[in-house]
């Protein structure tokens, strides 16, 4: 009997992501059903390649292996999930070029003062404000996966120091100056010129940027957020940039999404928000169905999938070279 997987992304299934995995994988039976259907034609799938919310999961018996098309695994495992021994994999990596050019547009915007000068622009005023030099500056990352490796390749090369923070002990690119123990997070904060937060989003990490923890910062630094929202204590980040305790960040997730319209952060001075599109590109779904095709492949033929996520912990063990 033909492997059955189901196929279902909550934005609209790509036809050429869809022919790509026939063409890849013939032998397979492939449905990529409307929202409504997916429970009842995940009912007799061993398959799920996309993202949906834990629940359609749950009758589904024979399901084996699921396949995120999402980076973060927090909306998806429940302990229902966990309990049931799943092979569950996630698109850790597959994104990381776009996300860390985003999260680069947001640290040279903010020093080299870009959205005061495009709001100068509709003003039509002509003025200097204060500029910042990366070259010869610190950068910091708060973990070192894939988006956190890109971050530092590029801040190297505008001649910047780079450290690091990383749970477990991932091999030092050449890029990074040194790889510190979580434990030193904040003689890193207190460190560095721009901090970038690139770590899973777990209860361990939940506020790991805390009001405490922001207060090490340079008033003269930069924090971008490109993993999730909770990561950040949004109201002690918001009455650092309105007191002066930092010159800028920049957001691409918030820990309520969308974000209100009333939210005070929308006028938070020297905050660049971005609505949780860093990993958005015309390649995005081209490259995930990619990956999903080799580890598909690999899956058929009894090989070790990449990306294996360690439920209990929510993210990948990176290995240690």
């Amino acid at each position: 009997m033909a492997t059955k997987i189901v196929v279902y992304n909550p934005i609209g299934s790509d036809e050429e992501s869809i022919a790509m995995i026939r063409s890849a994988v013939p032998q397979v039976t492939l449905v990529n059903p409307p929202k409504e259907s997916v429970a009842a034609e995940l009912a007799d799938a061993e398959v799920f390649f996309g993202f949906h919310e834990p629940e359609v999961f749950r009758a589904a018996e024979r399901l084996r292996w699921i396949q995120t098309s999402s980076a973060g695994m927090d909306a998806i495992l429940d302990q229902a999930l966990i309990g049931r021994e799943l092979l569950i994999t996630n698109a850790s990596g597959v994104y990381a070029p776009q996300v860390a050019a985003a999260a680069w547009a947001m640290t040279l915007a903010i020093a080299r003062g870009l959205p005061t000068f495009f709001r100068q622009q509709q003003e039509h005023r002509w003025e200097w404000g204060p500029l910042y030099a990366l070259d010869g500056a610190t950068a910091g990352v708060v973990g070192l996966g894939g988006i956190g490796r890109r971050y530092a390749k590029i801040a190297a090369a505008l001649g910047m120091r780079v450290l690091a923070v990383d749970a477990h002990e991932p091999p030092k690119p050449d890029e990074v100056d040194e790889i510190w123990k979580m434990d030193r997070l904040e003689e890193l904060m207190a460190t560095v010129d721009v901090l970038l937060i690139s770590c899973p989003y777990t209860a361990d990490t939940h506020n790991l940027i805390s009001r405490s923890r922001l207060a090490k910062m340079k008033p003269t630094g930069i924090l971008v957020n490109i993993a999730r929202g909770g990561i950040v204590d949004e109201a002690a980040l918001r009455d650092a940039l309105i007191e002066g305790r930092l010159a800028g960040a920049g957001l691409d997730v918030t820990e309520t999404e969308p974000l209100p319209s009333d939210s005070p952060l929308w006028d938070t001075p020297n905050l660049i928000i971005t609505p949780h599109c860093a990993g958005l590109s015309p390649q995005r779904d081209r490259k995930m169905t990619e990956f999903f095709c080799d580890n598909l492949r690999r899956y058929l033929a009894g090989e070790p999938l990449l990306n294996v996520v360690d439920q209990k912990r929510g993210y990948p063990i990176p290995q240690s070279s």
